[in-house]
């Protein structure tokens, strides 16, 4: 279905949605179309036509995407690309906040399922195949040092009114983050990994089971952050992000569990699986396999690291119902754990 057909539908009818709960960014809506008749004034459901859906997502991008002043037209042109290359949902229309998308029902899958080997090996071969997209982006290796400052000068940046919220960004403060950020630049850079095509949010919220019960898929979500980046750094925040679970029902609507990283073993078993569809010689695999289990180990920090500091700005500037500053708080636990385990 064409855009120009969609958009006269959405401007000759009103729509009703309902909130949807899992992105921790944006807003999601489940929306049905409603056909208005300018004759008798009422409103109709619209009735199913061959190219016009009854039912769609909307997203609206959420505040940080504004307050950090993203490129609305590159974040076009990637989703429509992936639209079109069947990485996200069909897009039925977009525009410079946010787009409508193809409905089907799905649920987020939880970490527990994630480690299963049908899930992860699922998981591996996306990544396999993400990273040999060739897109119209620049292809350097500058952005995950760049959104480490952007984000850093942000958070450090933001004050509350509200006492609570300012004693818990001042016991975020006492983890010296200000300084920390040069220590987190002198393990991760410089980097000697190979620069690919990444989906940068690998992670539990964004791994989603769709489909009915004969017809079960699984559908990776959330690649508005895709960029050229590290290839390394998608295992090290796949890997790092594993620690929390995000089904909570109750303030601050997660909770993390250190040992649900997943064990050397296991991420060796990952790392196996995505590098054995790469076809390279065997020697070469080996290489290729324990470079990026290296530079996943740290990487796992740069994540956690920005996680943190992405929580404290949403915490400022978003409306939507999460704990960030406990986010931000147990993000930066995660990262001196494991920088002290691991002796990074």
């Amino acid at each position: 279905m064409s855009f120009s057909v969609f958009r006269e539908a959405v401007v000759s009818t009103q729509s009703t949605g309902k909130g949807m709960r899992g992105d921790l960014t944006n807003y999601l809506y489940t929306c049905k179309l409603i056909l208005w008749d300018g004759e008798n004034d009422g409103l109709k459901i619209l009735k199913t036509e061959k190219d016009i859906p009854t039912k769609v997502t909307l997203k609206v991008y959420g505040e940080i995407d504004t307050h950090q002043g993203f490129n609305s037209v590159e974040m076009m042109t990637l989703n429509i690309i992936l639209a079109e290359r069947h990485y996200v949902p069909k897009i039925h229309a977009i525009f410079p906040d946010g787009r409508f998308e193809e409905y089907e029902k799905s649920r987020q899958l939880r970490a527990a399922e994630i480690r299963k080997a049908e899930v992860s090996n699922h998981l591996a071969d996306f990544l396999s195949d993400y990273h040999k997209m060739v897109m119209p982006f620049g292809k350097k290796a500058g952005r995950l040092e760049q959104m480490l400052d952007h984000y850093h000068s942000m958070a450090l940046s933001v004050e509350f009114e509200d006492e609570d919220k300012a004693k818990m960004l001042k016991k975020i403060i006492r983890y010296n983050i200000d300084e920390e950020l040069e220590t987190l630049k002198d393990i991760c850079f410089p980097c000697h990994d190979e620069v690919v095509f990444c989906h940068n949010n690998l992670s539990e919220g964004n791994i989603l089971l769709c489909g009915h019960k004969d017809d079960r898929r699984i559908q990776v979500v959330g690649s508005d952050l895709s960029s050229y980046n590290y290839r390394s750094y998608d295992f090290g925040h796949f890997f790092a992000s594993m620690q929390f679970d995000f089904g909570s029902s109750k303030y601050p609507y997660f909770e993390r569990d250190r040992s649900k990283i997943p064990t050397e073993q296991e991420r060796r078993e990952f790392i196996i699986r995505y590098s054995r569809r790469l076809n390279l010689a065997v020697a070469q695999q080996k290489i290729v396999e324990d470079k990026i289990y290296e530079y996943s180990e740290k990487f796992m920090l740069a994540s956690l690291f920005l996680r943190g500091l992405w929580g404290i700005v949403q915490a400022d500037v978003s409306e939507l119902q999460f704990g960030y500053l406990d986010y931000a708080l147990a993000s930066f636990q995660a990262y001196f754990e494991h920088k002290i385990l691991n002796d990074l």
